[in-house]
């Protein structure tokens, strides 16, 4: 089996280049961060999750032209840059301002999890101390919980496709199954048991081995990824087929040693991956925190979808643009229109009642009618081949659905709610 060596370490680069071009066209940029430490950014396999601070008077209007803006520079990195293709899969996911970072209404637990890597020292220093002072929450631990269960299990192959890996294509069945699916529910577990947010995947690796059993299911893990996954031995079968059941084993254990950390759910050890999410689904979660689960992804969401649109001939999207369309209409009308209407109206609304019911009121008339647009069209059925064509033709109609975000989700910041 032939590897193709480990490439440059380019992110510390990548990371300076992509907050300068996107400065240039946000004014009101103010810093960036990412998901994770910066030593599980693996060069060749890991993309980079961005996540934008802005000025706290940014409108909706500047969101909306920042969202266009971003994916213009997004769209010409990825033209000059071809091996930065898997770097460049998305534009930054989560898109906030400096207030909104220490709005408790809107904390996320992801924050602990973001590596602030420059911009505006005032507002990153009172941002890591806002977040190192907070205390764990049950917001907290049902974050984690939640997280756990999504990966508790066996490894489902093929849901995790190759997107514009390139070169390094046949090391991904393990970095996929050690750092996509093994690492974040460890991650979790280690969280909940410290009862504090660890931010890096391979710093919570090494703190498991003394937190749970056979800390040798670890070492294999870390031993692997330091080798950049040239381990010829690992990808034969039957013993691909061995890791995954050695991984979900572990995990099982890691279950178990939760009973007496979690407070949320009752551990049993005879519990499925399905009784779990169903204990989980039982958990009283606040609407306003539900709200905010999807919409807090949409203010770049347009620009996301015209880069997808973009023929670059290195840039592979048809998988891309499937996923962000198959929940688009879920995440941002379904879900967050549902907990408004259980918020501010104490009942559970058929979604079009909800639209008529703020019609006129906190929603323009054009903005719910342009709402029922996008719906109608992100619903329709998308050909094999057409991908790229929806997508641009949902990122045409998508800005009524972020003014009525904005519009709800200040409504619901006026009203203090919080968990």
């Amino acid at each position: 089996m032939r590897f193709e060596p480990k490439p440059e370490d380019e992110f510390a680069l990548f990371i300076t280049t992509y907050f300068q071009r996107c400065q240039k066209v946000c004014a009101k940029l103010q810093a960036i961060a990412g998901k994770w430490r910066f030593e599980d950014l693996i060069p060749g396999l890991s993309d980079f999750d961005t996540r934008f601070i802005f000025e706290s008077d940014t409108s909706v209007s500047d969101w909306i032209q920042m969202s266009i803006a971003v994916g213009q520079a997004h769209t010409e990195l990825a033209r000059q840059h071809p091996r930065w293709a898997r770097i460049l899969e998305h534009l930054p996911g989560v898109n906030l301002t400096h207030a909104e970072m220490l709005d408790p209404v809107l904390y996320y637990p992801e924050f602990q999890q973001w590596t602030f890597y420059g911009g505006n020292q005032a507002v990153l220093d009172s941002i890591r101390t806002y977040l190192e002072e907070k205390p764990w929450t049950r917001r907290d631990e049902l974050f984690h919980l939640k997280k756990f269960a999504v990966y508790y299990g066996p490894y489902q192959r093929g849901i995790d496709p190759l997107v514009n890996v390139g070169a390094w294509e046949n090391k991904y069945p393990l970095h996929s199954r050690f750092m996509h699916y093994f690492a974040p529910p460890v991650q979790s577990a280690v969280s909940l048991v410290q009862r504090r947010g660890v931010c890096g995947k391979m710093e919570a690796l090494r703190l498991a081995r003394d937190l749970f059993p056979h800390p040798e299911v670890i070492d294999m893990v870390l031993e692997t990824v330091a080798r950049h996954y040239e381990a010829p031995e690992y990808y034969a079968e039957p013993r691909l087929s061995e890791i995954e059941r050695t991984l979900e084993n572990y995990l099982y254990d890691v279950y178990r040693s939760l009973a007496d950390h979690v407070t949320l759910i009752e551990v049993a050890a005879e519990d499925t991956p399905a009784q779990l999410r169903r204990k989980l689904a039982q958990a009283s979660v606040d609407p306003v925190e539900q709200f905010y689960e999807g919409a807090k992804f949409s203010r770049f969401m347009k620009g996301r979808l015209l880069f997808y649109a973009t023929n670059i001939a290195w840039f592979d999207t048809t998988w891309l643009i499937q996923t962000e369309l198959g929940r688009i209409v879920t995440n941002f009308y379904e879900k967050p229109l549902h907990a408004y209407s259980v918020a501010q109206f104490h009942d559970h609304l058929p979604l079009d009642a909800a639209l008529d019911r703020l019609r006129g009121s906190i929603l323009p008339p054009e903005v719910c009618a342009g709402v029922r647009r996008f719906v109608g069209v992100a619903r329709t059925h998308i050909p094999e081949g057409a991908e790229k064509k929806q997508a641009h033709r949902v990122a045409e109609v998508f800005e009524p659905v972020q003014w009525m975000l904005e519009l709800l989700g200040a409504e619901l910041r006026a009203e203090g709610r919080m968990t």
